[in-house]
């Protein structure tokens, strides 16, 4: 797993009365530099903000003298929120008794041995109770339900329940065919218990990235979504439920006219990719891999299109159901959130000091990787300008364009300096 990134960005503050860079500090000349090339985005990266802890400095070298800041940023990795809802129809309990066990083993554990520490909270939608009854009992440490014997199911099985402050069980029956459907009405529905009694969207954050994970062997058929088992009318499913998610919920989900804001993940009842005679039931389905409509035996009941289409559309893997073994999904989701919440794509504008104001046209951002020097990223005007060497800046936030913000998350090594110059206010 690659170390997180760490940033230090140093301040510049002119002396002089001229609305000046400092000298040959590296503050002069806001687009200036040469470009880096970097690959696409992916969802849920330039999830921190860099904030600013400042210390004093002398002068710097070259050209005029300046008093100099050095600022620290403190990087805050985004929050995440975890949505997992969950078949709780009669083909089900094998499936449910699975998720039990590598929800803490193979998901909770990788999250939380993340360094620095990700904010996370999980929300099961799904009926809460025993998995012989296709219910689900999320246990400790995860949950607040004891699990003294460490086999990952719930000792005892309370009337409701119990929640933590990172797991929050949303209890409403899902059926076969209705997962997308109760997606969207939980949202603003009590739960069985009324322990969430205005809906789950209370326990979304709008800063955080969502996961979405779907656990069901069959299709998706309820009010206006139908899947057909078909790749055309999957796809048209995902594209009607991207939508109206997001008109609903644009603060939690993503605006249509922004980024998306979540990604969904589907363990569905596909054929497996790449299937061995040690692992029959294959490696996870990338984003890029098609929509399939063949289905995975002997326990499939329908290949779940609508979900296949819906992963591919928002860059999340699809599992078969069948194997009855979740663990590599469930470790790569786990490293989804963790990539999803720690790199740094966008810093705040730090305020300036008494009697002084940031120059932003002299604002630069240079890049280094294993304290070697590689590039200084241009300033563009704004997000529809940028290209792969690029930076912007936007309500008061300095903003690594997609193809900069890719190069720098790709590099276990990297650091980001930002560099300013200024003017003092004459009165």
């Amino acid at each position: 797993m690659s170390k997180p990134l760490r940033s230090s960005l140093p301040l510049f503050l002119c002396a002089t009365l001229a609305s000046a860079a400092c000298g040959d500090s590296g503050a002069s000349g806001g687009n200036g530099g040469t470009s880096s090339n970097g690959g696409a985005p992916t969802n849920g990266g330039g999830g921190q903000a860099g904030g600013f802890t400042n210390g004093t400095g002398g002068a710097s070298g070259g050209g005029e003298p300046c008093a100099q800041d050095s600022s620290e940023a403190t990087l805050i990795n985004q929050p995440v929120d975890i949505i997992f809802v969950i078949d709780n129809s009669g083909s089900m309990s094998a499936e449910i008794e699975e998720v039990e066990q590598q929800i803490n083993a193979n998901f909770a554990a990788i999250i939380d041995s993340a360094m620095p520490a990700i904010d996370y909270r999980v929300i099961m939608v799904a009926a809460f109770g025993d998995s012989g009854n296709q219910e689900i009992c999320v246990a400790e440490p995860l949950g607040g339900i004891p699990d003294n014997d460490g086999d990952g199911h719930c000792d005892n099985i309370p009337n409701q329940p119990v929640n933590t402050d990172k797991f929050f069980h949303h209890s409403v029956d899902i059926s076969s065919h209705d997962a997308l459907c109760q997606l969207i009405d939980q949202l603003a529905a009590p739960d069985q218990f009324n322990l969430q009694p205005t809906g789950y969207a209370a326990l979304l954050r709008p800063e955080a990235f969502k996961f979405f994970a779907v656990i069901t062997d069959d299709n998706v058929s309820c009010d206006n979504y139908d899947d057909g088992n078909s790749v055309a009318e999957g796809e048209g499913v995902a594209t009607a439920w991207d939508t109206n998610l997001r008109t609903a919920y644009p603060a939690e989900f993503g605006a249509l006219d922004g980024p998306r804001k979540y990604s969904f993940w589907s363990i569905v009842a596909l054929e497996p990719l790449a299937p061995s005679a040690a692992d029959p039931y294959g490696i996870p389905h990338a984003p890029s891999d098609p929509i399939t409509t063949n289905e995975c035996t002997p326990s499939a009941v329908n290949p779940g299109t609508g979900y296949q289409a819906l992963s591919v559309l928002t860059e999340g893997y699809r599992f078969p159901t069948c194997g009855l073994d979740y663990t590599s999904i469930f470790t790569l989701m786990a490293q989804g959130v963790i990539q999803g919440a720690a790199v740094p794509c966008e810093y705040d504008v730090p305020a300036a000091p008494d009697g002084q104001t940031i120059d932003l046209a002299t604002v630069q951002v240079q890049y280094a990787t294993a304290g070697l020097a590689v590039t200084t990223f241009n300033q563009v005007a704004d997000l529809a300008a940028c290209t792969d060497g690029s930076f912007f800046i936007e309500a008061g936030k300095i903003k690594l364009c997609p193809g900069a913000c890719s190069t720098v998350q790709a590099d276990p090594d990297a650091s980001i300096n930002i560099l300013y110059g200024c003017d003092i206010d004459v009165r």
